[in-house]
């Protein structure tokens, strides 16, 4: 069975990013890994007793706070079948990056998602993070103030790398148990080429039964100016409950999240998630 990773820390953040965590599972069916990290204040070399007896105490409180925190989901069950969630809290000791890889290696995990407090912590994220820069699977973000609801629309920022198909199969599986919209955009910046970006919307568009899916569409915008100013604009028109994209270069992700755009703003403020592939190795 499929997992989504969830690292908590028992912030109000935190528990914000797990309430979109099973609001999604609640929808695909999919079993959630709750994961606190825990590290000594004292080195193992220097008095191996004092380590571990602050590990122990360390586990035993969250192990305490994670009881607390599942009490107000436990009455929460899958769509159609009712059965309950499975909801399984962890607590392990070392590193979050490395601990979280130890996670991935030994359970199958669809998605990990993850918290944000403002636009310096969400490019951290994008652009620094280990877990996000490895991962073989999608990010979700969530931003601290957002109030989880279920999707309804969904925007795929498409780039024609060669992978587009594979991730729009991923967001129709997403999408579908919500019985949510999903528009495939590519924002084209050069008019000499807005033919040929046409063309392989056309045949990326090709490779699905659009009348199987209904509310999947494809489209192409130009904009002149560039490929942020672009999804700016079509964000902010359209008013999606998420954007997915790939992880990009750093330079564009500065722009995307700078202080002035509407994009921060709909992901900070207005407490849209943004869903983010790692580039295929």
């Amino acid at each position: 069975m499929e997992h989504i990773l969830v690292p908590i820390n028992f912030t109000p953040a935190t528990e914000i990013s797990l309430a979109h965590a099973i609001g999604i599972a609640q929808a695909s069916h999919k079993v959630i890994i709750m994961c606190h990290f825990v590290t000594s204040t004292v080195p193992a070399g220097a008095n191996m007793t004092l380590h571990k007896r602050e590990i122990k105490e360390k586990h035993d409180k969250a192990h305490m706070e994670m009881r607390v925190l599942l009490t107000q989901y436990e009455n929460h069950t899958y769509n159609e079948t009712g059965q309950p969630i499975m909801i399984e809290p962890l607590v392990m000791e070392g590193h979050p990056d490395d601990a979280t890889e130890q996670i991935m290696q030994d359970n199958s995990i669809s998605m990990i998602v993850l918290s944000h407090k403002d636009s310096n912590e969400i490019k951290d994220l994008f652009l620094n993070n280990r877990v996000v820069r490895e991962a073989n699977c999608p990010i979700l973000t969530i931003p601290e103030d957002a109030t989880y609801k279920p999707l309804e629309y969904v925007v795929y920022a498409a780039n024609f790398d060669g992978n587009d198909a594979t991730r729009i199969r991923d967001l129709i599986e997403l999408t579908s148990n919500f019985d949510a919209k999903l528009d495939c955009l590519h924002v084209c910046t050069d008019g000499k080429k807005l033919r040929e970006e046409n063309e392989k919307m056309q045949e990326l568009q090709a490779e699905f039964d659009v009348v199987l899916f209904s509310k999947l569409s494809f489209k192409v915008i130009r904009d002149s100016k560039s490929v942020t100013n672009g999804l700016e604009g079509y964000l902010s028109s359209h008013q999606p409950d998420m954007l997915v994209m790939l992880k990009a270069e750093q330079n564009f992700f500065k722009k995307l999240f700078g202080s002035k755009t509407s994009i921060r703003k709909m992901a900070l403020d207005n407490g849209m998630p943004i869903m983010i592939y790692r580039e295929p190795k």
